[in-house]
């Protein structure tokens, strides 16, 4: 069995992140399991610019996520 301890839910435009950390009151070792998400946008193949933001801020994401 274990207890929660914190949940965390965060959204914005693009963007929805939900945290959730528990506890193990036999061994007292604790869990942090983390989510996110982003929404697509549909590509507007006219913009180039627009394009080269979504893959750079993919890109952060990735990063991130493999550095946590």
């Amino acid at each position: 069995m274990f207890t929660i301890i914190h949940t965390s839910f965060r959204e914005s435009k693009d963007r929805m992140a939900l945290a959730l950390r528990f506890e193990n009151p036999l061994t007292q070792v604790r869990y942090t399991v983390s989510l996110g998400l982003a929404r697509d946008a549909r590509s507007n193949l006219d913009d180039p610019d627009a394009y080269s933001r979504r893959v750079d801020d993919y890109r952060r994401s990735i990063e991130l996520s493999g550095n946590s």
